[in-house]
């Protein structure tokens, strides 16, 4: 597996979130000082800090627009 920040973009815009943060951490021992590397780090580490919290407020959203849905669809099979 290549340690390159093209590779982690890569893997991050894929999904692979905790790869792409994994090859991050080791490149930042090997450029300690490439604020990239820094800034990617600290991206990661917040969204993974709010995934839970992401997950939650989704199926609360869900559970308020499925009744939402259920009207809108009424309506529509009354035309």
């Amino acid at each position: 597996m290549p340690l390159t920040k093209t590779y982690a973009k890569i893997l991050e815009s894929q999904g692979f979130k905790n790869e792409a943060l994994e090859i991050y951490n080791k490149l930042l021992k090997k450029y300690p000082d490439d604020e990239e590397i820094i800034e990617s780090i600290k991206r990661l580490k917040k969204r993974k800090k709010f995934e839970g919290v992401n997950i939650i407020k989704l199926k609360e959203f869900n559970k308020i627009n499925q009744k939402n849905r259920y009207e809108f669809e009424k309506w529509l099979s009354e035309f």
